[in-house]
């Protein structure tokens, strides 16, 4: 990777994780050592930046904000699912987007998705109550 190109990933991947809520000390550190793990830490498949499900993603504690692994996309869509099964909002289909404050109605219906965003908790289950009774 060039250093311009290099300099350019570095600090878009910080920006995005401390977006994403990822607490560190030095983000300098934390990305060297990411990008110094060549397979995933849970299914140890090699990494490989043009198959999306084989790119390397940074895992971390959504209550902490503490890096935990450097996994594949494959290994952490199946976190997500976990991480849905624990919502805390107690309301199926609707999570809370803690880097932007805000919630999401997220549910697929007959093979389509239907996602909206919403400022507040209350519009969430207002939508979800309105678009789920007519199904």
């Amino acid at each position: 990777m060039s250093s311009r190109r290099y300099k350019y990933h570095k600090t878009s991947s910080i920006c995005d994780w401390k977006n994403s809520g990822v607490i560190s000390d030095d983000f300098d550190k934390l990305y060297e050592k990411h990008m110094s793990i060549n397979n995933c830490q849970l299914c140890n498949i090699e990494f490989n930046k043009d198959i999306m499900m084989e790119r390397r993603c940074l895992d971390h504690d959504h209550k902490t904000g503490l890096y935990r692994q450097t996994i594949c996309h494959k290994c952490n869509i199946q976190f997500d699912k976990q991480k849905y099964k624990n919502n805390k909002t107690g309301y199926i289909n609707i999570y809370f987007e803690k880097s932007r404050n805000r919630y999401r109605y997220d549910k697929k219906i007959n093979g389509k998705k239907v996602c909206k965003r919403f400022q507040t908790l209350e519009e969430a289950v207002d939508f979800k109550n309105k678009f789920e009774n007519k199904f």
